[in-house]
């Protein structure tokens, strides 16, 4: 049953029938930990539960760690969709860790028309910082800089966005960052910025922890999902955390089937059709993509894109950056 197929089936009545006569069993959807569980609850989860009374249980998961890779190749978990960055999604596919999905109609006369994963969302990763204890507005110099502004800060436990942002902060542009960082001298310049550092760092594996360190007063400064931040600041009165909003870095996030975990294939297959249709697309966007406010600065016209992480780079050199990253990890 293709994609399109699905996606048609939805839009008639008697695909709900369908879906409810198949899904005896709760579809179980493996997500990162944080504020965007609330909004993939409300614009994906329960839309479809109500149109097709199958029931969805959430699980939560940190990407590809040694630990659900193993758990992913035993097939003992029974996931039936996991959120993964795309670079990763590349990686676990070529590994046999993740279904292709089949091929739409307009799909069908590419060479290569199998997709491992589907576009599912989009997250921009900023410097953010408590307001409460620091009233200006940072740079990534500043991020780095603790002799004049004395604090804890948090980073990613992982080479993607931390080392892009080793960079920003030894001054390179966003449009020579992988240029730099795909050369040895360029990769050891990340590691030597990122050392100066190293004493300062809280580290974090997800969204959640990343604003939980800023809420609980653990860093000065972090970086931060501009939605973590958003919902962070519902309710005060007075927002207290805020963001750098040039330059964003936009992390894109893929649905994918875990070729050893899911009982209900077809199932599996509707619910990733309903959650990449453009109707979930768009309203998943205006919650979680949030827009730099008229006070932003620096504010020279329209303020630049945010720039996204190159998954091309990644899916070549995560291995080896990611071997060196965790020995220089255990090493300090």
């Amino acid at each position: 049953m293709t994609l399109l197929f699905m996606c048609c089936f939805f839009q008639r009545a008697e695909a709900a029938t369908h879906v409810r006569r198949v899904g005896l069993r709760p579809l179980v959807v493996a997500t990162p930990a944080g504020s965007l569980n609330a909004t993939l609850n409300g614009v994906v989860w329960k839309p479809f539960s109500q149109l097709t009374h199958q029931k969805i249980k959430t699980t939560l998961w940190t990407d590809l760690t040694e630990a659900n890779y193993s758990q992913l190749r035993s097939g003992k978990q029974n996931w039936s969709l996991v959120l993964i960055e795309d670079d990763a999604a590349e990686t676990g596919c070529a590994q046999g860790l993740f279904l292709p999905f089949p091929a739409t109609a307009s799909e069908s006369s590419n060479a290569d028309p199998a997709r491992c994963g589907v576009p599912a969302l989009s997250l921009d990763y900023a410097l953010s910082w408590d307001s409460s204890r620091f009233s200006d507005t940072p740079t990534w110099r500043d991020f780095w800089d603790v002799a004049r502004h004395p604090g804890k800060r948090g980073l990613r436990a992982d080479p993607r966005i931390t080392l892009e942002i080793a960079l920003l902060a030894d001054g390179v542009p966003p449009d020579a960052i992988y240029s730099t960082l795909g050369s040895s001298a360029g990769l050891d310049r990340a590691f030597r910025r990122l050392a100066q550092l190293r004493p300062y760092i809280v580290w974090w594996t997800s969204p959640a922890e990343a604003m939980h360190i800023l809420t609980k007063g653990a860093a000065l400064m972090s970086v931060t999902p501009t939605s973590e931040v958003t919902v962070a600041n519902i309710g005060l009165p007075t927002p207290r955390f805020r963001n750098l909003w040039f330059p964003l870095l936009r992390v894109n996030y893929d649905w994918v089937i875990p070729a050893n975990g899911t009982r209900d294939l077809t199932s599996a297959l509707a619910l990733a059709t309903w959650a990449t249709a453009s109707e979930q697309q768009s309203a998943l966007n205006a919650q979680l993509i949030t827009s730099a406010p008229a006070s932003a600065q620096p504010r020279v016209g329209t303020l630049p894109p945010a720039f996204p992480l190159n998954v091309d780079f990644w899916r070549m050199n995560f291995p080896a950056i990611k071997a060196r990253f965790d020995q220089w990890l255990s090493q300090h």
